[in-house]
């Protein structure tokens, strides 16, 4: 048997788990990163912060980055943006 400690425990590690989970489904498409990106500029000072801390999220889930630095991202952000014009 369990106890309440260890129960609790087990709760709290499925719980992140789960969100790890909402979190990489959300990051299977582009405009998954884009939405956490601009969820992330409002927190943060900078545009490159932003994209900073959310490709280290990508990397701690996936163990890479979804984009090699904030440039290839803002030329990648760009065609995206103007191809869905």
């Amino acid at each position: 048997m369990t106890n309440q400690l260890e129960e609790n425990e087990l709760r709290i590690y499925i719980e992140k788990i789960e969100r790890e989970n909402k979190l990489m489904r959300k990051f299977t498409s582009v405009k998954g990163f884009y939405d956490e990106y601009y969820t992330e500029v409002s927190k943060v000072s900078s545009n490159k912060e932003a994209f900073d801390n959310v490709n280290e999220l990508y990397h701690s889930l996936y163990g890479k980055y979804r984009y090699s630095d904030y440039n290839s991202f803002k030329r990648i952000s760009n065609y995206y943006n103007n191809k869905s014009k």
